[in-house]
């Protein structure tokens, strides 16, 4: 089933960001996690916000060329960091 939603250049933005901000939050879940099951809940979760990031990406065509160009600076999360800090690094 498909559905249609039309979002602005900025509401595009800010999903793109809450959806890159779970993807964060559900991997520290993950690796703080000791129950087997709620890991399996976790790990699916962190696998549908990643195909909503890939369909936001897709929506970005600037995003996704600065991303082809150099992938050394990029976080799985899609997110550009300075090589010199990576502290937000994945």
């Amino acid at each position: 089933m498909n559905r249609t939603l039309e979002l602005t250049d900025a509401e595009l933005q800010e999903f793109d960001f809450l959806v890159k901000k779970e993807w964060r939050s559900s991997q520290v879940e993950l690796n703080h996690t000791r129950a087997f099951a709620y890991k399996d809940a976790i790990k699916e979760r962190i696998k549908l916000l990643e195909q909503l990031s890939e369909k936001l990406l897709a929506l970005k065509p600037a995003a996704r060329e600065i991303m082809i160009e150099d992938y050394s600076c990029s976080s799985p999360d899609g997110v550009r960091h300075h090589p010199a800090n990576p502290v937000n690094r994945g």
